[in-house]
């Protein structure tokens, strides 16, 4: 699939190990793909107020000082006009991510490890196929 449309992604993770990762699947899938990163729910947090114009949100959940879900809370009441997806990033049962996470504004969530084949799925569903 040749995708044309250039986007923008805030990928969030308090792993340097696992945003490596994030930029170096979805460069591959997309090499025109922006890809902003935090390390924090805080980071996360002042980034999107800066600069809401984001295709796609990557969360990990488990973050120092305010949590994934918590940030994507805020993130979602700061949202103004397009809603921007929040998609979670976690290694816990995806059960627990679904309860806690829909609550919080949680639009989907991948599992990690993060695989190339999950995370294209991820961008057509919510960047491309609209």
């Amino acid at each position: 699939m040749k995708f044309q449309k250039p986007i923008r992604i805030l990928a969030v993770d308090d792993n340097l190990v696992n945003q490596f990762l994030i930029r170096s699947i979805i460069l591959k899938l997309y090499p025109k793909a922006e890809i902003i990163t935090a390390d924090t729910g805080e980071e996360s947090i002042e980034i999107f107020r800066k600069s809401s114009n984001f295709d796609l949100i990557l969360m990990d959940l488990q973050l120092p000082g305010i949590s994934g879900y918590e940030a994507s809370k805020k993130i979602k009441k700061l949202v103004q006009g397009k809603p921007t997806p929040i998609v979670a990033l976690s290694a816990s049962k995806m059960e627990d991510m679904i309860s806690k996470g829909k609550p919080a504004g949680i639009d989907d969530f991948l599992s990690k490890p993060i695989l190339p084949e999950t995370t294209r799925k991820i961008l057509i569903k919510y960047i491309f196929d609209k």
